[in-house]
């Protein structure tokens, strides 16, 4: 009787471990077809050396598998569905790489990252040494087609781990790291996904010594680009200016067209890298007298003293006070007489940018108020959009900076204009303090995770105007309690209402798209895969919702009964 691919799988590894070359071949002829032997050759890689990577080769062994989810489930290696496109990457078990040393990648899942393996009998397995490991290095690149060996990923996580035996042999041999790897680290347009985050985490988590030799080797497979900036690469980064050398090499390499420089500056100030200070002077990042002396003050204000004795001394060295009090007259004076409804005023308080109809679209709320109303207009610019986290709690928008997101989490009610037509995605996600929002007449599209935890909203109506409501729109509202949408709405998004502790929500009949399947997900799940036994939804008889409350057992009223 054949056995179970599990158990075969199961059985090559332990075979890897205790058999003789000999004695393995014949076990895995034995077998015949084994749907899982990227574990086993792997293993082969960390504790037994060539010969046995080369019989399992012959064999047939490969580092690919079938892209299932029993296969993710079964031997617990994630693949596209959990994790981006990463799958565990068992070639990996080549690397000077212990449980210890793991720092935020997704491709060792599953892995067990030992010093040592026990063996049946005899003394233990020991992990490989360099020269062995070159030797099986080069088998491996030899057969790279054939077993699905990817160098490029192997020479990533070599640099990100220290791993200079198997850096310098991958070198030799020319390899790069991946296209997509560089996509991720260079290109403004790619993508905030599962290679970001990973690309993000590993990288905060480097000691600082790691940190700037991971970076100058990866700098050097950039072909010249730049390193992408963002807000969070920068937040994760800005704890390590104190050394000088990291904060030249981050000016020096990452572009700087995002860059925020008196924000950079007060992130100098906040860890008190004083010794930092002079790369700034020398860049002429400031020469703005006003923004000198708020920074001046944000040093006094926090207690940081080297960087405030340095800010001092600078200003000593280089302001014309006679000049500076004079421009400062005159611009108080063009203060008092400024209306509050002008662009000028609004500017102050509003980031925004046209659409293509020539209409407004809101970027960024700048301002200190927890009540706030948005504009209809701002100058002849009629407000049609609330764009990608313009509100945002978090850092999905880019261009927002931590003191406007700390202000955004304060923020407890805001009063759209009647002219809004459109709420984008992360637009209101992560505000705790939310209480308040009505959703006007004439919006008509809710984007992707728009109040996405808003975790104090407790009610919440969506006007018939409405043709989508996004996916994980209101998802992680952990008070949301009452959900009414309106007649006219055609479709609910995935999980948009997960994680809710809804009591009721009334779902119209103009709703069509909502019990859909979408592949590799199964069943299209509106509540999440869970939702609150209290919840009733009102819905027409005969409708889509009741349809698919029957399906979910999910408790319904119909409409006409109230």
């Amino acid at each position: 009787m054949e056995l179970p691919q599990e158990e075969k799988a199961a059985r090559l590894q332990k075979e890897v471990i205790n058999s003789s070359v000999g004695e393995l071949s014949k076990v895995y002829e034995e077998l015949g077809d084994v749907e899982m032997s990227a574990p086993a050759l792997g293993l082969a890689c960390r504790f037994r050396g060539i010969d046995v990577v080369r019989a399992l080769i012959q064999k047939g062994a490969t580092f690919d598998f079938p892209s299932k989810r029993r296969i993710e489930e079964t031997y617990n290696c994630y693949i596209g569905r959990k994790c981006g496109n990463h799958r565990t990457n068992y070639s990996l078990y080549l690397l000077n790489v212990f449980e210890e040393d793991l720092r935020g990648a997704y491709c060792f899942t599953g892995m067990t990252l030992s010093h040592s393996a026990e063996r049946e009998a005899g003394e233990p397995l020991v992990f490989l040494p360099d020269d062995k490991r070159i030797e099986v290095l080069g088998c491996l690149l030899e057969n790279r087609e054939k077993i699905s060996f990817h160098p490029e990923e192997m020479l990533y996580y070599a640099i990100y781990i220290g791993d200079t035996v198997i850096v310098e042999e991958l070198k030799r041999y020319g390899v790069r790291i991946s296209d997509v790897r560089v996509r991720t680290m260079t290109d403004v347009d790619a993508l905030m996904d599962a290679y970001w985050l990973e690309y993000i985490t590993m990288t905060e988590l480097l000691d600082n010594e790691d940190y700037f030799r991971v970076m100058q080797q990866l700098a050097a497979e950039l072909d010249g680009k730049l390193f992408r900036f963002t807000e969070n690469l920068y937040e994760v980064t800005k704890k390590r200016f104190y050394d000088v050398r990291v904060f030249e090499f981050f000016l020096a390499h990452f572009q700087p067209e995002k860059m925020k420089k008196y924000q950079i500056i007060r992130g100098l100030i906040e860890i008190d890298a004083a010794e930092s200070l002079p790369v700034i002077e020398r860049m002429n990042w400031l020469t703005t007298p006003k923004k000198r002396d708020e920074l001046i003050a944000y040093a006094s204000e926090n207690g940081r003293t080297a960087s405030l004795a340095w800010l001092l001394d600078y200003k000593n060295r280089t302001a014309d006070f006679a000049v500076e009090q004079e421009k400062a007259e005159k611009k108080m004076m063009r203060e008092l007489n400024m209306s509050p409804d002008s662009v000028a005023a609004l500017k102050k308080i509003w980031s925004y940018r046209k659409r293509e109809d020539g209409t407004l679209l809101i970027t960024n709320y700048k301002g200190t108020d927890t009540e706030v109303t948005v504009p209809e207009k701002i100058g002849k610019g009629i407000v049609t959009g609330i764009g990608t986290g313009a509100f945002s709690g978090g850092y999905s928008n880019p261009k927002v900076t931590v003191e406007q997101v700390e202000q955004h989490m304060r923020i407890t009610n805001i009063i759209l204009p009647k002219t809004l037509q459109y709420i984008g995605e992360n637009a209101f996600c992560k505000m705790p303090a939310l209480k308040e929002i009505d959703i006007p007449e004439g919006v008509e599209k809710i984007d992707d995770y728009a109040f996405w935890k808003c975790e104090f909203l407790k009610s919440i109506a969506i006007p018939g105007s409405v043709k989508k409501i996004g996916n994980y729109v209101f998802e992680g509202c952990i008070r949301l309690e009452k959900a009414y949408i309106g007649e006219g709405v055609l479709e609910i998004g995935e999980f948009a209402f997960s994680n809710c502790m809804l009591k009721e929500i009334r779902i119209p009949e103009s709703v069509q798209n909502l019990s859909g399947t979408i592949e590799g997900i199964g069943t299209h799940r509106v509540f999440g895969y869970s939702h609150p036994q209290k919840m009733t939804v009102y819905c027409p008889k005969g409708s889509q919702a009741e349809a698919y409350c029957r399906e979910m057992r999910i408790s319904f009223r119909n409409s006409e009964d109230d």
